[in-house]
């Protein structure tokens, strides 16, 4: 690091070059940091000193045997606070309790109506929060931001239009939802799932990838230089709300068109064994699933698609088929991969942004992961 500028801003860039050294990474001495850095060992040990008086680094017992002094070893405090995410769906919600780290502590489901008003939604998911702290033993004083994926378009925290939550359309989730957390953000569930693969999934090693994502509704998310595309009223990758590319009912389609089903891993279950019902109507649900894809590879020409969600259930049943009938409507067809991180990748991304806002302080550059 260079030595220019002020003694304060350059303390401010040590620190926080020492502590993205710390984070995620386990422990680390202080030549280990000193080295990983350039900075001098009695700069990172300075300024170690100080985020463990400020309780942000945790200074770790010396490793038993070896001759000599030990070496003072330090690893990030990450279970001084806590993030959940939450995915608000149509049939469930799913909180996810994470450290400050992001690593997952517990799950937590709550099946409720697809009927449910929004008043007794947003009850379920407070009583779901609440319980997955108390079944983790984590105070609710220790929750410093709470993630929210949601259907629909997300503007500024406001669900400004949403077709598939009762009375969600014109709700403000920060404000509905701020007794959880002091601090709480929102995104749109297919954005989030994005933001999840690219993480911590499918999409780890590219920078521009489309994400889709199917449950009561088909929706997309867009990776664009490894940074996600929302449009400038969050609406990107809605292409839901075009009737005519098919992708608007598309899943109800698929549920009506086998008598047997109850959901669509039923459906894609009795196709994966054969069930010509079940099989022809996967097969249509493909079709229609390629046909508002197909505009959107046009458009953006990514490098991967990621078949998430629920979906990714459904493997080479979905993905074979999209990527033949892909392969005569675009020029090019990038590579199509299931997601990874099933019907926990919306609350995984809720979870990163949480991180964000909750870490916010420490790393104003962002989360060095």
């Amino acid at each position: 690091m260079g030595e220019g500028g002020t003694p304060s801003r350059l303390r401010r860039l040590n620190s926080a070059d020492v502590l993205a050294a710390l984070y995620a990474r386990g422990p680390r001495t202080l030549s280990e940091v000193s080295e990983a850095t350039g900075l001098s060992r009695p700069t990172v040990e300075d300024v170690v000193d100080d985020f463990v008086g400020r309780r942000v680094v945790r200074e770790l017992p010396p490793e038993p045997g070896g001759a000599g002094r030990p070496a003072r070893r330090f690893r990030f405090a990450a279970d001084e606070g806590f993030v959940a995410g939450v995915d608000i769906g149509v049939h469930t919600i799913l909180v996810m309790l994470a450290d400050l780290e992001g690593e997952v502590r517990h799950v937590l489901r709550t099946e409720v109506s697809p009927s449910q008003d929004a008043g007794g939604r947003l009850s379920a998911t407070r009583r779901t929060l609440e319980r997955c702290l108390t079944s983790s033993g984590v105070p609710a004083g220790r929750l410093r931001a709470v993630g929210i994926g949601t259907p629909g378009v997300v503007r500024d925290g406001t669900v400004t239009l949403c077709t598939v939550l009762p009375g969600w359309t014109g709700l403000n989730l920060p404000r509905a939802l701020g007794s959880v957390a002091e601090n709480v953000v929102v995104g749109n569930d297919a954005n989030l799932a994005t933001v999840a693969e690219h993480w911590r999934g499918a999409a780890r090693h590219v920078s521009d990838a489309v994400c889709l994502l199917a449950g009561n509704r088909i929706a997309a998310g867009i990776l664009i230089g490894g940074r996600l595309h929302r449009g400038h009223r969050g609406g990107a990758g809605e292409l839901g709300l075009l009737p005519v590319l098919r992708w608007e009912g598309a899943p109800d389609r698929l549920l009506a068109a086998v008598s047997s089903a109850g959901d669509l891993a039923s459906v894609f279950a009795a196709a994966r064994g054969g069930e010509p019902e079940a099989v022809a109507a996967v097969e249509t649900f493909t079709d229609d699933l390629a046909t508002g894809a197909a505009a959107l590879l046009l458009a953006v020409d990514p490098a991967l698609v990621v078949v998430g969600g629920g979906l990714s259930r459904a493997g080479d049943l979905i993905i074979t088929g999209l990527r033949k009938r892909l392969s005569s409507l675009c020029p090019h067809t990038p590579e199509i991969v299931a997601g990874e991180l099933g019907d926990e990748a919306v609350a995984t991304g809720a979870v990163r942004i949480a991180l964000e806002r909750a870490t916010e302080p420490l790393f104003p550059s962002g989360l060095p992961i």
